[in-house]
């Protein structure tokens, strides 16, 4: 059972460990500076209209920060991951998390990433690309880094050794999958679509989040630090892109002119076939 001090100790900052907090301190004033710097209109525009990335930024920071606190300094978080690893799975259970941990591997996210870089080079869109690029290989080496200096052993399992936090796949996964929302949310114009989508997407790194606690390759904090570092890597990616958005003729250019990603003759072909679902 956890007690109030230990639930104070997962969701609070101790004060007491503050060369942790200062560096999330120093960050997060890094990208209220990126949001607030202005420059030309387009920048303006982003600022008035996007306050949500920052604000996503920030918070999934602080998930990180809270789970890496709590593995460097013993922390009551250290419990639940206990908890969740005494946890007995069905067989059957254990099948179906093997097969969707598959899907958020590095060889399949890779090969997933060629397709839509060539989808982008073929209609191109130049900006989509560098963004790709630069959010996955960012992220594959950002955990990798921090996986080398926290050192934590992982459950004891059959499956996979080195070392756990943070769970990469965790990380990679919520990395593409918002690349994939990001880059294609403005080429479904029926919102029914594009919300299916999204969910189907959502569902889908939740899902890998899941495998690897079950299969006991991670730990619970593992897989939370991993879905908030991807989800900080990728929101502090967004926030430079639009910033050079706006300072770079070419790009702006670019951004204006460039081709749906989705072929018109793609949307008249689905509206064909699902005349109700898509003829708002």
């Amino acid at each position: 059972m956890l007690s109030t001090n230990d639930i104070i100790n997962i969701f609070l900052p101790v004060l007491s460990h503050w060369i942790i907090w200062l560096i999330f301190l120093v960050v997060v004033i890094i990208v209220l500076l990126l949001y607030v710097y202005s420059y030309k209109k387009p920048r303006r525009e982003f600022r008035s209209y996007h306050l949500g990335i920052p604000i996503t930024n920030i918070i999934s920071l602080y998930i990180f920060t809270k789970m890496l606190e709590g593995v460097l300094y013993q922390g009551a978080i250290l419990k639940i991951d206990a908890w969740f690893n005494a946890i007995i799975y069905p067989i059957w259970i254990t099948k179906i998390a093997s097969f969707i941990t598959n899907f958020g591997s590095g060889v399949i996210i890779t090969i997933f990433l060629m397709v839509i870089l060539g989808a982008f080079v073929l209609r191109k869109r130049w900006r989509y690309t560098l963004l790709s690029i630069v959010a996955i290989l960012g992220a594959t080496i950002l955990q990798l880094a921090i996986k080398s200096l926290v050192h934590r052993i992982r459950p004891e399992n059959l499956i996979e050794t080195g070392f756990s936090f943070p769970s990469g796949h965790a990380t990679t996964a919520i990395v593409f999958v918002s690349l994939l929302i990001y880059s294609f949310k403005d080429d479904f114009k029926n919102l029914i679509v594009k919300y299916i989508l999204i969910i189907l997407s959502t569902s889908f790194f939740v899902a890998v989040g899941i495998s690897r606690i079950i299969l006991h390759v991670h730990w619970f904090s593992d897989v939370i630090a991993g879905m908030s570092l991807g989800l900080f890597w990728f929101m502090l990616v967004v926030l430079v892109e639009r910033s050079i958005t706006g300072l770079i003729p070419a790009v702006r250019r670019e951004t204006k002119k460039a081709k749906p990603i989705i072929p018109k003759g793609a949307v008249e072909t689905a509206k064909k076939i699902f005349p109700e679902v898509l003829k708002k």
